[in-house]
């Protein structure tokens, strides 16, 4: 049977129903299985990070190496103290976390004093090893017990080495991150104290085994373009000196993170040192005299003039033009006799050419005394010879060195003052 829907002659909808909204589709629970893959995957990676850095080569433990390194970074200074090619170099220098330095460097037993503060290097050799000893005695004399500089090729390229503590430990943590495998049981010894070491490309590093781990001793190596060893008048030749390779190895050094109160000991040093540089040389420059020194002399004393050429070289920044004050040193004789000495400073160009002069009163004495002898003898052979007038003749000479100052009073009170004010930094007076 058909129906018909609705029926025949009713009405749809409803007169009075009221239309219901079509069922909403279920809701759909959160793709969990999104998140929880998405953290699976993370750890899956974690996991396989972790297990390739177990099994990747180690090159050992290098936490005592860095260790050691930190503590040396923050030291207010290191001493360093090195035999270098077979002992035929030695140093024991202290320096400062910004780099002034002070101690003293051996050459085959002859000891230098070194000093460099203010940016220059400076020394004190001992009786023979004067630059220039050999060749003008007068020059050596008048370098005795004074601090030298200007002589970069003998100390600058040693002295490199011997780094403020934070740029060394710099250095040597570049060194140990190209380093070889690190042996896991190790019986080395530095100076009696047990210690681990690592071989790097620069060379060996050794720290304390036992912490606070600390660094001991570290190599050497000659810098790139370093000189051979300059000759000095006492030194064996270079024939019968050993080789220095740029590159190679120069020994090694031990090294020592001083205190604060160690570190106070070194400043007073250093300002003791500093102190005295108003009369330290600068051989850089250098004075050549132009025909020898005229000398005149009578009663009043004797005048010594000398005309002098100057050259200086532009080692360790230094400047080559404008002027520089110097001090001419006269050591007059009168017929061979000692008649003392004079001293000027005078105002002379860096490359050119002037003359300095200077009065020696003490020597009229001895010009007089010696003037009456020969006026003596000049009498009786005159009278021995019948009366023949007999002409004399007073020979003065004067052995003249003529040496630039390098550093002015107003420079070496600026000095004084800023490292004194370093060493108040680290708990000084």
């Amino acid at each position: 049977m058909d129906h018909a829907f609705p029926p025949a002659g009713g009405q749809w909808p409803p007169q009075g129903w009221v239309p219901q909204p079509a069922p909403a589709p279920p809701a759909r629970k959160p793709r969990l299985w999104l998140l929880f893959g998405g953290i699976a995957a993370l750890v899956l990676v974690l996991v396989a990070g972790l297990t390739t850095w177990l099994l990747w080569p180690s090159k050992g433990d290098r936490g005592p190496f860095e260790q050691a390194l930190a503590g040396l970074s923050s030291a207010p200074a290191v001493r360093h103290h090195t035999s270098a090619l077979g002992g035929m170099i030695e140093t024991d220098v202290k320096t400062t976390s910004y780099g002034e330095t002070s101690g003293t460097m051996s050459f085959q037993g002859r000891k230098f004093e070194i000093l460099a503060v203010g940016g220059k290097v400076y020394f004190k050799a001992p009786d023979g090893l004067l630059p220039g000893s050999q060749v003008d005695s007068s020059a050596a004399e008048g370098l005795k017990d004074r601090w030298i500089t200007g002589e970069d090729a003998l100390f600058g390229p040693v002295l490199q080495q011997f780094e403020a503590p934070e740029k060394l430990a710099a250095r040597l943590r570049e060194a140990l991150e190209r380093a070889d495998e690190i042996p896991d049981d190790q019986n080395e010894s530095v100076r009696e104290i047990p210690a681990l070491k690592v071989s790097t490309p620069a060379g060996d590093l050794y720290v304390s085994k036992e912490a606070p781990h600390r660094v001991l001793r570290y190599s050497v190596k000659v810098p790139s373009g370093m000189p051979s060893v300059p000759r000095l008048p006492t030194a064996p030749g270079p024939e019968s000196r050993p080789a220095m390779p740029t590159g190679g190895g120069l020994g090694e050094s031990d090294v020592d993170a001083l205190s604060p109160e160690e570190t106070d000991a070194v400043y007073e040093i250093l300002m003791s040192n500093t102190r005295k540089l108003t009369d330290a040389v600068d051989t850089g420059i250098r004075f050549d005299m132009d025909g020898s020194a005229t000398v005149t002399c009578g009663a009043g004393g004797c005048t010594v003039t000398a005309n002098v050429n100057s050259s200086a070289s532009a080692t360790n920044g230094g400047k080559v033009t404008g002027q520089v004050n110097a001090t001419m040193t006269a050591n007059v004789s009168i017929e061979g006799r000692s008649a003392g000495s004079c001293t000027n400073t005078a105002v002379l160009p860096l490359n050119g050419s002037g003359s300095v002069s200077c009065v020696n009163g003490g020597a009229g004495g001895v010009f007089s005394s010696v003037e009456a002898e020969k006026k003596a003898d000049a009498e009786a052979r005159s009278q021995a010879a019948g009366g023949v007038p007999i002409q004399y003749q007073i020979l003065s000479t004067a052995a003249v060195s003529v040496l630039a100052n390098a550093i002015g009073q107003a420079e070496v009170t600026r000095l004084v003052d800023e490292l004194g004010q370093r060493r108040a930094e680290v708990g000084g007076g």
